[in-house]
């Protein structure tokens, strides 16, 4: 999960005053407040066309939680963060209806990490020995559904909030929160790859334990998808580092006197230009619209300090 500012895209026209959503909303109240309504209110203005389109150039495509290209594999379920119909943690609250064509309350998501059903899950620890020993994954439901659990600090927004504040909602909204605040991934070869845990203060560790179980995030498919891409870095980075090594090697003034005049003389040259593309190809694994490009940013940041005397400083591809 990766941190998106909403406001970099425009509202879709059909949540603007006067258009498909709040005139939605007019008509949810009206229902609300008729004696006996024949039939449950059918939201649609969040699956309009425009609403759809948005998100998806927001998030570049990726569910918002778990980070997978979902475009060319299954069509995207427009999930509210906070459930329009429902609450599982609280049968009496009738969900945040009045949410349900709420811009804010909308995000694109995988059909795993939104609709809840028995699935393979690794168990979620911050301690990495206790993964060791607990490497398999077990059968469990995941997925959220209607799930939006609070912290018991909290108090839950009945209509018409619109300050959630007080709540304390214990699931990470990519949009409003810091995800890489209480969520972390391990790189250490010792320990199973590819696993999302949670980290930082108790409260916010608390945030990342429940949005990690809830949303399913270290699915077994999901986490083997994960460290294939972290095993391709790791290859990659290898050939940086064993290029620069090379390049150096050839540089050195002595060798470079008695390859002066012969073929190997532009070697180095062509080994600068294979480690900086290579460089590049490891970069572009950490932008906003490549799969789990949160993971492959933290590994970069930590290879790029394990390696900061070898890599490219200036010119070239260089390391930021």
């Amino acid at each position: 999960m990766r941190k998106v500012e909403r406001d970099t895209v425009d509202t879709p026209k059909s949540m603007l005053p006067g258009a498909a959503g709040p005139k939605e909303l007019a008509d949810a109240i009206a229902h609300r407040n008729e004696p006996s309504p024949k039939k449950a209110f059918e939201y649609k203005a969040y699956k309009r066309a425009d609403v759809r389109l948005a998100l998806e150039l927001l998030f570049h495509g990726k569910c918002a939680y778990c980070e997978t290209s979902y475009a060319a594999t299954a069509p995207v379920d427009i999930e509210h963060y906070r459930p329009k119909g429902a609450v599982a943690e609280d049968a009496a609250h009738g969900g945040y209806w009045w949410l349900a064509m709420d811009w804010a309350n909308l995000l694109p998501s995988c059909i795993d990490c939104n609709r809840k059903r028995g699935q393979q899950v690794f168990v979620v620890s911050t301690n990495l020995e206790e993964l060791a020993r607990t490497s398999k994954p077990i059968s469990r439901q995941a997925g959220k559904k209607d799930s939006f659990p609070l912290a018991g600090t909290g108090a839950r927004a009945i209509y018409d909030a619109t300050d959630f504040s007080g709540e304390h909602a214990l699931l990470l909204n990519p949009c409003i929160d810091d995800p890489a605040a209480s969520l972390a991934y391990s790189f250490d070869p010792n320990h199973p790859a590819g696993l999302i845990l949670p980290t930082g203060p108790q409260a916010q560790a608390e945030r990342g334990a429940v949005s990690i179980q809830v949303y399913g995030l270290n699915r077994q498919k999901l986490v083997e998808d994960r460290t294939r891409l972290l095993r391709r870095l790791e290859y990659l980075g290898d050939m940086v580092i064993d290029l620069a090594a090379s390049i150096q090697e050839l540089e050195e003034p002595a060798v470079a006197v008695k390859l002066a005049g012969t073929p190997a003389a532009g070697v180095a040259t062509r080994l600068r230009l294979l480690r900086d593309r290579t460089l590049a190809e490891i970069k572009a694994a950490k932008a906003d619209d490549a799969p789990y490009s949160s993971m492959a940013a933290a590994w970069f940041n930590q290879f790029v300090v394990q390696f900061a005397g070898t890599l490219p400083v200036a010119g070239g591809a260089g390391v930021s």
